[in-house]
């Protein structure tokens, strides 16, 4: 492997990996818990593997080289010492064994890591050559040693346990002089060792003398090593043991597999949760749903005519969260309203602004339209004249009498999305485990086919009545295996054989890893991976409804390409939710201001004029369709 000291020495490679980064580097450490038996060193590397460690880590030793020829009678030396000497006869591998070793993992696709503990030792691994050394605590006030080790050019990963910061401060001022990039490991050598002695914080200080800062542990448990991550360690080294009870000096502080599993599980749960972009605090999606439920607005506390004065008395305070917030309430006060507002309307941007409302015409090379509800339908056709109407159903809207909202339209295509809420607060869920609950979903998507059939009856130009459907296929802790998607599949088949759709057509729609269910964050399991998507559409005869937001989230999260996947889903698609997407978690943010790159985008859309779509945005329909307004207009620069 190449010298990695050109790089910032904040990040460098060890292999594959970037240490320094916002992954942090996972060590298995073996050493000699394999006993001395390859067949058990194999079972340990399957086993770290299964957990998911990044690289495992043996021990080397030259015993003639490591160890004096004591002066004097046998049994001169300390106990300690003799009791080691007597295990290591008992549990070391050979050199050849090591070789064997280094090969098992590299057919296993995991890196194979040594410590060398003495100058011919690190002779030995440069024949192996290994993608970089690990030098023990003992061997931190050795420089002749880590000259020797720095000498292959590999990055070195220094443990820092039993030293003094001077001595700490001294080794990593000689290896910065050596070139080799290097991480210093907060350690504390005791097996097992106390929670009071660990002093975690220490990182903190270590920080100021390197760069790179990791965490080698040998306390019981995982917690303080999560913690260490916290702070900002960037490589992680614990022993791995089959059997804590086992006889040796490192067993008693090893993890057991299932231990090592829970470990690295949690250490890739605080990567998730720590970065922090900033400025300042943004709340998160699942937090503005809960916002808008939860919080409060600025309401009419009567009715206010245009023309009339804000006052005290004609606002008040009152959930949900959907207009101002009630610390804006002060700003409208003395403002003229221009508007006539009903009791218990909203107050939103625009009433302190005094923008008014006027009509807006768009031209795009397919369908255009916005989503409405019911109550608002009327207020919206005195705006826009769309290709397109998309109503949003709640429960509630499901036992409402549509006549009493709308009026016939000569649009030319009807779309509904479905509820993905319904009675007991259960979401729609066509491929559920539970037989009875997916019956429910099964009668609640026949529910939605009739209430369509009524709304398209207000259309008569439309050319299709299309259902758009949070299918299921989510999980509430943990994706499902990867095996037991067919199955989810075969029952979404299933289901909607027992639905009779009529004129209407049911347009599944793409979903994000990580769905907002109650303002908390599920899996998805289905209709979310974009070759599958376009395999599954063409093998059931389906048209799809590519949410746009939803396929960015999936491509940042699976490191995907998005206009590659874009590419696969339009001839699958005849509807789309344009809308931008942040990362894996920000859904529908302001068209613009995301990872979606338009201009491509926008390109590839317009070659599809036979698809229709709605600006999807965050909260669109407020303000009285500003969000829509403002993603429509950029669209339109586009064209």
């Amino acid at each position: 492997m190449e010298n990695q000291s050109s790089m910032n020495e904040s990040t460098f490679k060890i292999g594959e990996f970037t240490v320094g980064g916002p992954r942090t580097f996972v060590i298995s450490e073996i050493g000699n818990n394999h006993n001395g038996s390859v067949e058990l060193a194999k079972k340990l590397v399957d086993a770290s593997i299964e957990a998911g460690a990044d690289c495992v880590k043996f021990q080397l030793r030259n015993r003639a080289a490591l160890y004096r020829t004591a002066p004097g009678e046998e049994g001169s030396e300390d106990l300690g010492v003799e009791y080691i000497q007597d295990l290591l006869n008992k549990v070391e591998l050979t050199n050849d064994e090591h070789r064997e070793m280094r090969d098992y993992c590299t057919q296993k696709n995991i890196a194979y890591m040594c410590t060398p503990w003495d100058e011919p030792s690190v002779d030995v691994l440069a024949e192996f050559d290994v993608p970089a050394l690990k030098l023990a605590s003992a061997d931190l006030t050795n420089p002749y040693l880590i000259r020797k080790a720095a000498s292959l050019g590999k990055p070195l990963v220094l443990s820092t346990g039993m030293s003094f910061e001077p001595e700490i401060e001294a080794a990593a001022k000689l290896v910065k002089s050596l070139g080799v990039p290097f991480v210093l490991l907060h350690c504390n050598s005791a097996y097992p060792a106390p929670e009071g002695d660990i002093h975690l914080g220490y990182i903190k200080r270590l920080q100021e003398i390197h760069s790179v800062i990791g965490y080698s542990g040998h306390e019981r448990g995982v917690a303080v090593t999560i913690a260490a991550v916290a702070l900002g360690a960037k490589v992680v080294e614990r022993h791995i043991t089959l059997d804590r009870s086992m006889e040796g000096p490192d067993h008693a502080a090893s993890l057991e597999p299932a231990e090592f599993k829970f470990l690295v599980d949690g250490i890739r749960q605080v990567e998730q949760a720590l970065p922090w972009t900033g400025p300042g605090r943004l709340a998160s999606q699942g937090e503005l749903l809960n916002r808008e439920n939860l919080s409060k607005s600025v309401i009419a506390a009567r009715a206010i005519k245009h023309g009339e004065t804000f006052t005290e008395e004609s606002l008040r305070v009152a959930s949900p969260g959907q207009g101002l917030a009630p610390y804006r309430l002060p700003e409208l006060l003395g403002k003229v309203a221009h508007r006539d507002i009903r009791i218990g309307d909203f107050l939103y941007e625009g009433d302190l602004t005094a923008q008014k409302t006027v009509k807006r015409t768009y031209q795009f090379p397919g369908y255009w339209g916005v989503p409405v509800r019911y109550h608002d339908f009327d207020q919206y056709v005195s705006m826009i004249d769309p290709d397109l109407w998309e109503f949003h159903l709640s429960y509630r809207d499901m036992s409402l009498t549509p006549s009493k909202y709308l009026k016939e339209s000569n649009c030319k295509r009807l779309v509904v999305h479905a509820p993905e809420l319904f009675e007991n607060s259960e979401l729609l869920d066509l491929t559920a485990d539970d037989l009875a609950y997916r019956q429910r979903s099964i009668d609640n998507l026949k529910r939605v086919v009739e209430v369509t059939e009524q709304i398209r009856s207000f259309f008569p130009a439309a050319d299709s009545a299309l259902i758009v459907a949070n299918v299921g296929g989510f999980s509430m802790d943990a994706p499902f295996p990867l095996a037991h998607r067919a199955e989810l599949y075969d029952r979404f088949v299933e289901s909607c054989a027992k639905i009779d759709f009529g004129s209407t057509e049911l347009t599944p729609q793409n979903m994000a890893p990580f769905p907002w269910h109650f303002g908390g964050q599920r899996h998805q399991n289905i209709f979310m991976m974009p070759d599958e998507l376009a395999q599954k559409a063409k093998e059931l005869n389906l048209r799809l409804c590519t949410d746009l937001s939803h396929l960015q989230m999936t491509c940042s999260h699976f490191g995907l390409d998005f206009q590659d996947a874009l590419a696969k889903l339009l001839p699958h698609s005849v509807h789309l939710h344009v809308a931008d997407a942040l990362g894996v978690n920000g859904e529908g943010v302001v068209i613009g201001t995301g990872d979606v790159n338009w201009p491509q985008t926008w390109k590839k859309i317009s070659a599809y004029p036979s698809v229709s779509f709605i600006p999807e945005v965050w909260q669109g329909h407020k303000d009285h369709g500003a969000g829509f307004w403002h993603a429509l207009d950029f669209l339109t620069k586009l064209n």
